[in-house]
């Protein structure tokens, strides 16, 4: 599994929409196996993800992330970790030994970091996906309906019955509206074509799910 930390002077990088560096490691068991240092475009959005991608990211650790450039990550399939600060080499360390979490490693005014991956709904933090992935299996107790593999209190479909996007993510349904993580135009959500299929009327830029 690839990891990125993004870097600036031997420290995490404060905001990850202007970092230009990460160093990147490959892990297996909880040990460090490869580690090499790469470059990320100036250009913001989805140039930097689409580096990412090329340099086949599971996992990018940062500090403060946009929302829409978050996003944009996890359509991906790329976990985030963000509002983390601190050292690099203590930052690592604490990533391989399952230690980051720790408050010490939260930016000032932010709860401990969390692995989050955008759902319908917003984020959702790794430990809840997993507390509900382990309840799918009998009767929910909240009013959000059907999920997993087991029948809520509800009317309605919960978020068990969604559909997983091509890219990873989370299906919105056919209503809504794409947005432009560059300049923020939105555009009405077409049924059956991803908005990251569309290009933004104004500037060009890849489309994301609002």
């Amino acid at each position: 599994m690839k990891t990125a930390f993004a870097t600036w002077e031997n420290r995490i990088a404060p905001v990850f929409d202007v970092a230009r560096t990460i160093y990147l490691i490959e892990a297996e068991a909880g040990r460090m196996v490869q580690e090499t240092h790469a470059h990320l475009p100036e250009d913001a959005g989805l140039f930097k993800v689409l580096r990412l991608v090329d340099l086949e990211v599971d996992t990018l650790v940062c500090g403060a992330i946009s929302r829409p450039l978050e996003a944009m990550v996890a359509a991906y399939g790329i976990r985030v970790v963000p509002f983390v600060s601190g050292e690099l080499g203590r930052i690592v360390q604490a990533y391989l030994d399952g230690g980051l979490a720790a408050k010490e490693f939260g930016m000032p005014g932010c709860a401990p970091p969390r692995w989050r991956l955008r759902g319908r709904h917003g984020f959702m933090h790794k430990e809840k996906m997993a507390m509900n992935g382990k309840k799918s299996g009998g009767r929910g107790q909240g009013g959000g309906g059907q999920g997993g593999g087991g029948m809520g209190q509800g009317g309605g479909r919960g978020r068990g019955g969604q559909k997983a996007g091509r890219m990873g993510g989370v299906a919105a349904g056919p209503q809504g509206f794409c947005v432009c993580p560059q300049c923020g135009q939105r555009e009405a959500h077409q049924r059956s074509v991803p908005c990251y299929e569309r290009k933004c009327a104004k500037c060009g830029a890849a489309l994301i799910r609002e």
